[in-house]
């Protein structure tokens, strides 16, 4: 019952249909120009769900923070939680990141030179055009206030600070316990009247895969279950209840509570979303495998899917009339289109060059290392 990376792939898979989700409809400048049919629900009842479903973003966070943690602990556990191991840690993550940003980012380039060419004015002139560029290419343009070629890219600074971050956070975590870190997460930026940047509403999620890591406890809430004196009854029931915990999360995301409080949404949401995947939709043969294998190319599909949802082919898009096929075309679309990218930096052996550059990166952690030793 541990928590896989097979199952961190599922779990990826649903949020990234969830981002798709999210982008086609939660706005009306979108699907307003081409007659979208959201039978057998309203309108207003598919745009409330799409509002929801940024909940993709938290989970991202969440498992990030946890995938994070696993490595930090080895390295506190075993006395090696120092700054040059740190240091090499979090190079080696935002090399991986960067990595896999660059030839989307080529690709996206290309793309906006033959479908959107008015797309490069977002940069400016001259020597501020070069800039800008330069920190968009490096994923900073969110974290430095500047243009960048598609909006969706803020998650990649996002990104960035958290790996920077969560060895303070993990500090502060053993050091402090799990009540007390949540509790700094969730009030200190209040007391502080700290507007809610994007660090600041996903805090306490990265908090929580703090503790979901540390404590193990996805292991734990499976032997908390309803015990399974009729399996099917039983297991009915906890599929109801947290149904229900979600609707409720629904409810909380739409509330004017919800709304000034997003930091705390943001956490009660993604976490009740993993959970009850982890329980239930990892269990289900096909859909698990199926959710598993976008879950491996969701960082293409992220992030390239709203510039062949809005940039390059909007209308083609958006032709498919019904709201759910419209999700489908578009998921098979960036799904297609990641495999190539994934085929291509294989052919040019793309790959091996990101290895050797981490490889570079460990050798030069370890010499560091050494020489602080001496």
């Amino acid at each position: 019952m541990q928590f896989s990376k097979k199952d961190t792939n599922v779990v990826k898979g649903v949020a990234i249909i969830a981002m798709l989700f999210h982008h086609c409809y939660v706005t009306g400048v979108s699907f307003k120009a081409h007659g979208v049919s959201f039978a057998p629900f309203s309108k207003g009842t598919v745009v409330s769900l799409a509002l929801w479903s940024k909940v993709c973003v938290g989970i991202f966070v969440f498992l990030s923070a946890y995938g994070i943690t696993l490595a930090l602990k080895r390295l506190y556990d075993n006395g090696q939680f120092d700054r040059s191991n740190l240091s090499g840690m979090s190079a080696r993550r935002i090399w991986k990141i960067l990595a896999g940003f660059w030839p989307v980012f080529i690709l996206a380039v290309l793309g906006c030179a033959l479908w959107a060419p008015d797309s490069f004015e977002v940069y400016g002139q001259g020597l501020t055009r070069i800039i800008h560029v330069v920190l968009d290419f490096l994923g900073l343009a969110d974290l430095f206030g500047t243009p960048t070629l598609i909006g969706t890219w803020w998650y990649l600074s996002l990104a960035f600070v958290e790996i920077m971050l969560l060895p303070l956070l993990y500090y502060i975590y053993r050091r402090c316990g799990a009540f007390l870190t949540l509790s700094l997460s969730v009030f200190l930026p209040m007391a502080l009247s700290l507007e809610m940047s994007n660090l600041v509403r996903y805090l306490p999620v990265m908090v929580l895969g703090i503790w979901f890591a540390q404590e193990n406890l996805f292991p734990r809430i499976a032997r908390w279950r309803i015990p399974h004196t009729g399996t099917a009854a039983t297991r009915t029931v906890e599929f109801a209840l947290l149904a229900v915990l979600i609707l409720g999360t629904v409810w909380l995301k739409n509330s004017d509570f919800g709304q000034a409080h997003e930091n705390i949404t943001d956490s009660v949401t993604p976490l009740a979303v993993i959970v009850f995947t982890w329980l239930f939709l990892t269990g289900i043969p096909y859909l698990r495998e199926i959710l598993a294998v976008l879950g491996r190319y969701s960082m293409n599909i992220f992030l390239l899917h709203n510039f062949i949802r809005a940039r390059w082919f909007e209308d083609f898009s958006y032709s498919f009339r019904f709201w759910w096929l419209i999700v489908l075309v578009l998921l098979l679309d960036n799904f297609v289109l990641s495999v190539a990218i994934e085929w291509l930096k294989k052919v040019l052996r793309y790959n091996s060059f990101v290895s050797k550059i981490e490889n570079v990166i460990q050798a030069v952690t370890i010499e560091g290392n050494n020489k602080g030793k001496v």
